[in-house]
């Protein structure tokens, strides 16, 4: 009967390490799991803040795109409609739109 009763206490004792060892290794491993969603969650901020940096700027070169592109225009329509340019501005011009 001895026997029995060590055996059962054995058991029991075993079964006990066994669960601690599962809970610390299932805690060690929520940590880890933990530690990599918050270091995804941080690159996927900054990747974010990346992606608002360069649509603003996208969006700044596509306004100075238009901004010159309604100087040129501007320029152009006013080409020979009032006194012609003076010297300077006349080779200005050539420099800019070399004469075909």
């Amino acid at each position: 009967m001895r026997g029995g009763a060590a055996l059962v206490a054995a058991s029991s004792i075993a079964g006990l390490i066994w669960l601690v060892r599962d809970y610390a290794n299932d805690k060690a491993a929520l940590k880890l799991e933990r530690a990599a969603r918050i270091a995804a969650e941080a690159s996927l901020e900054r990747a974010e803040e990346a992606a608002a940096v360069h649509r603003a700027h996208l969006a700044r070169a596509a306004d100075q795109e238009r901004q010159v592109q309604e100087i040129r225009n501007e320029l152009q329509q006013m080409e020979g409609r009032d006194a012609p340019l003076s010297p300077l501005l006349r080779a200005t011009a050539e420099r800019l739109w070399p004469p075909e």
